[in-house]
C-alpha cells in the first residue's frame, strides 16, 4: 500500500512532464528541423531531427514506470539490514520517499535541461 502523501509527491514529476511537453508542443514549429544532439553549450557531437526532443520525455516516463513498480512493492527490496516488524512501516515509507525524491530529481534533469539549448532560445 502506497501512502497518500507519496502518491501526491509522485504526481509532481508528471506535472513537470506535462508542463514541459505543452511548452515543447507550443514551440515545436519554431524549432529548426535539424538540431544539435548530445551537445553541451556550443559543443555538438552531431545533428539530428527535432523529434529527438521527445526522447527525454519518453526516457523519463520509463524511469517513472520503474520507480512506480518499486514503490508498489517495498517488501520486495533487499535491505542491507534486518527490518524489524515494528519498524517495517517507517522503513518502507522512508524508502518510498527517497524513490519519489529521485523521481522528481530525474524529471528535473531529463526534461528541461536536455533540450534547453534548442527550445529556450
Amino acid at each position: 500500500m502506497i501512502p497518500k502523501s507519496i502518491k501526491i509527491l509522485f504526481a509532481v514529476p508528471f506535472v513537470i512532464i506535462i508542463g514541459y511537453s505543452v511548452y515543447l508542443f507550443n514551440k515545436f514549429d519554431s524549432i529548426p528541423d535539424i538540431i544539435p544532439i548530445h551537445g553541451y553549450g556550443k559543443n555538438a557531437d552531431g545533428f539530428g531531427s527535432k523529434m529527438f526532443l521527445f526522447f527525454p520525455i519518453v526516457l523519463n516516463l520509463v524511469i517513472l514506470l520503474i520507480i512506480w513498480l518499486c514503490l508498489r512493492k517495498p517488501e520486495n527490496f533487499k535491505f542491507p539490514f534486518e527490518v524489524k516488524e515494528e519498524d517495517k512501516a517507517k522503513t518502507y515509507y522512508t524508502m518510498q520517499l527517497v524513490l519519489v525524491i529521485i523521481a522528481i530529481f530525474a524529471t528535473i534533469i531529463t526534461t528541461p535541461l536536455l533540450f534547453s539549448d534548442v527550445v529556450y532560445k
